[in-house]
């Protein structure tokens, strides 16, 4: 996913000369060609990633578009107060991209764990959220964000998931039963497997037209399962809106990691199963 979305950057650096492309000293090799057609303009900003946002978000409010890229938890939880007030409070936009979410790093241990990052990310008002579980999806979704040139999250998983088998796409969701499994990004893949579960359908971009689409078939009876390698504690309030779901009778339930009980020694799918939540709520 990482040579897909940096090497089309690059591309887009030879005629958009308002991107910037800021890294965490991380992904410099890959982004060679960007750094060849302009080093002004691709920065190795090293290991200061509070500083960066801070750059990054200069360089939104001078009209241009930046684009950072870093690892999960350096970039999310250690700036969470940059992104907040930086870009967040101050409506900038811009691309964060990170590489590691949840457990892709589990062998180097709980600095580099993650599972935090869509909550963390959503709560500095960034509504548009990706999460693509292949190559081809990250590299679609790096085209559509830099047409729209938001204010967005690109998390980039260590797991492939070919189109063949990843569930159908949510958005395209037009019959169901009264009962659905919906995965949250491929990890959703992994703990679906490990539990024999059927996911009938996938979410890849998570945003405002996404939560209403969950809303709508709440209150219209459906009973929900949302499955993802991340916490999910964020959609608690936003579903659980008595005012607009009085009528239903439908009820979500939500099945997710928030943390890890081990560090290095264990594989990826332990760390994520060794603390997964699961919320239930009612509409009724």
């Amino acid at each position: 996913m990482r040579n897909n979305v940096l090497g089309k950057i690059s591309e887009k650096f030879i005629e958009e000369k308002d991107l910037y492309l800021l890294l965490g000293d991380l992904g410099v090799f890959q982004s060679r060609e960007a750094i060849k057609i302009d080093n002004y303009r691709c920065i190795n900003y090293g290991i200061m990633e509070q500083s960066m946002i801070g750059f990054a978000s200069g360089i939104s409010q001078a009209g241009q578009y930046p684009i950072v890229y870093s690892i999960t938890p350096f970039i999310i939880e250690r700036c969470f107060e940059q992104l907040k007030l930086d870009f967040g409070y101050n409506d900038c936009n811009g691309l964060i991209i990170t590489a590691g979410g949840s457990f892709d790093y589990n062998k180097l241990g709980p600095t580099h764990f993650c599972p935090n990052d869509i909550s963390l990310i959503f709560k500095t008002n960034c509504r548009n959220i990706f999460l693509p579980w292949n190559k081809y999806d990250a590299e679609k979704f790096t085209e559509k964000i830099l047409q729209e040139k938001c204010y967005a999250y690109l998390r980039l998983s260590s797991e492939e998931i070919c189109n063949e088998d990843m569930p159908k796409d949510f958005a395209h969701l037009k019959k169901y039963s009264d009962k659905i499994t919906i995965g949250i990004g491929p990890d959703s893949l992994l703990i679906a497997k490990h539990f024999k579960f059927e996911l009938n359908y996938s979410i890849s971009n998570f945003n405002e037209e996404t939560v209403r689409n969950l809303k709508k078939l709440l209150q219209e009876g459906l009973h929900i399962e949302l499955i993802a390698g991340f916490n999910l504690d964020f959609l608690l309030n936003l579903l659980n809106n008595h005012e607009e779901s009085y009528l239903s009778s439908g009820s979500l339930k939500l099945i997710y990691s928030i943390t890890s009980k081990f560090d290095t020694a264990e594989e990826k799918i332990t760390h994520l199963l060794s603390n997964l939540i699961s919320n239930s709520i009612s509409f009724k």
